[in-house]
């Protein structure tokens, strides 16, 4: 995880300080969601959650890889298993900025996402620890503000489809506000 977001920064920095660096951007985003599994209802949890990307503009279109951490999740199901879950994803997403001729510029998105699950459960006096690797995906809405020739600021709403399992679906719902650089 940590390693991910250190190779994320360092990408992002090779790219600012190469001679074609226009374009390219780095953005951190910060939101509140709330994550439902569909088997365990008390672990439906709100948290807050921290993303890291990099991208490159092609004007009203984007593209960006990023990382982001969802939290860490544990309860129990109505049989009285135990499970807890750390999750996070790299993701890849596209995004279309509509041009409304205002300093607010509406955009809409998709993302794909590979999603790892740290997960350990507790079932009738036995203990599993496992890591299993999920496809997500999502979509997004929001709007930017641009506040001078490289910074931008940006707020929206999304929905993550994390992954699922046998019984059990996750889904996250949330808010983000973030923080763009253009190079």
């Amino acid at each position: 995880m940590k390693k991910t977001a250190l190779a994320l920064i360092i990408g992002a920095l090779a790219v600012a300080t190469s001679a074609n660096a226009t374009n390219w951007y780095v953005q951190g985003d910060l939101g509140y969601s709330k994550n439902k599994f569909t088997s365990y209802p008390e672990i439906d949890k709100s948290k807050f959650e921290p993303r890291l990307s990099v991208g490159y503009d092609f004007g009203d279109f984007r593209l960006a890889v990023d990382y982001t951490h969802y939290g860490k999740f544990s309860g129990t199901d109505g049989y009285g298993d135990y499970t807890s879950s750390k999750i996070y994803g790299i993701g890849f997403s596209g995004i279309y900025d509509f041009e409304i001729n205002s300093d607010i510029k509406p955009y809409v998105g998709v993302r794909l996402a590979s999603n790892v699950f740290k997960t350990d459960n507790s079932s009738g006096g036995f203990f599993e620890s496992k890591t299993q690797t999920k496809f997500g995906y999502g979509a997004l809405v929001g709007a930017q503000y641009k506040l001078d020739a490289n910074w931008a600021v940006n707020g929206g709403i999304e929905y993550n489809r994390l992954g699922s399992f046998e019984d059990t679906k996750v889904n996250n719902y949330g808010a983000k506000v973030g923080i763009r650089y253009n190079f």
